[in-house]
């Protein structure tokens, strides 16, 4: 919608260690986990969610996986 605004996110810090597998690709790994919740609505998307056609709130998640070089 032409559109760009900050969004929020709920951060969980899955795990900080030594990555578990011998292939090579780092020595320390880190794993977050992220959600956040969007109404449509509120970025002016409003079809067909007056009449409860489609939910107005999305949730959205993200799962990351970091290594150190």
């Amino acid at each position: 919608m032409g559109q760009t605004r900050p969004v929020e996110l709920a951060v969980r810090l899955n795990k900080s260690a030594v990555y578990p597998f011998p292939i090579g690709l780092a020595k320390y790994t880190l794993g977050i986990s992220a959600t956040a919740t969007l109404r449509r609505s509120d970025w002016g998307m409003d079809y067909a969610v007056a009449n409860g056609l489609v939910g107005d709130e999305v949730h959205m998640s993200f799962e990351l996986e970091a290594h150190r070089q």
